[in-house]
């Protein structure tokens, strides 16, 4: 059986669904797919080069249509919607949480992309990297404590705590940028 190096990748990610991160290995993965280990070492030379690739898959296809904002977005509902499916997303998979928080970028992902609506916006570089670096590690965090606690654990609500605190980072940038740019005032 031939099988390109994304097809190993989603065959990991349902592997990861049935088995999590702690049973995830290159040799349960080539079980699935029929293959010997050096099929998959041609295409990952460790484990942690799979768990990067999957982690940047996992998110890639949902965050797709949200990379390119149109003239008309808001910047921070862009960032929010971003943040939404960021969430979602690694909630969707068993562990995905997890496995997101100990992935590397492949060098595929750019922040460059990324922060051309803050930049837009009035952000400095520095600040736009800031922000969407705040923002995914808030987004990550909750994420993490979500997945790790069993439903009915607490009276907390998930969703609306996440909610809250997402709002109030984005106040916050929202208040930095508008110190930083205030609106043109009329001179009498």
């Amino acid at each position: 059986m031939v099988v390109r190096r994304d097809g190993y990748v989603r065959a990991a990610l349902e592997l990861l669904d049935e088995v999590g991160l702690d049973g995830l290995s290159l040799r349960k993965l080539g079980e699935k797919l029929g293959v010997r280990g050096p099929a998959l070492y041609t295409h990952f030379k460790s484990k942690q080069a799979l768990l990067d690739q999957m982690a940047e898959t996992m998110l890639d296809d949902r965050l797709a249509p949200l990379d390119e904002p149109s003239a008309m977005d808001d910047w921070a509902e862009w960032l929010a919607r971003r943040a939404r499916t960021i969430r979602r997303t690694l909630l969707s998979y068993r562990d995905g949480a997890r496995l997101h928080a100990g992935s590397r970028p492949t060098g595929r992902s750019a922040m460059a992309p990324l922060i051309k609506p803050l930049l837009r916006a009035g952000f400095t570089e520095k600040d736009a990297t800031h922000a969407i670096l705040a923002i995914s590690r808030y987004t990550l965090g909750c994420a993490i404590d979500e997945q790790q606690h069993v439903e009915g654990d607490h009276d907390e609500d998930p969703a609306a705590s996440f909610e809250y605190g997402l709002a109030r980072l984005i106040a916050g940038l929202r208040a930095d940028v508008d110190v930083a740019n205030p609106p043109d005032q009329d001179v009498a």
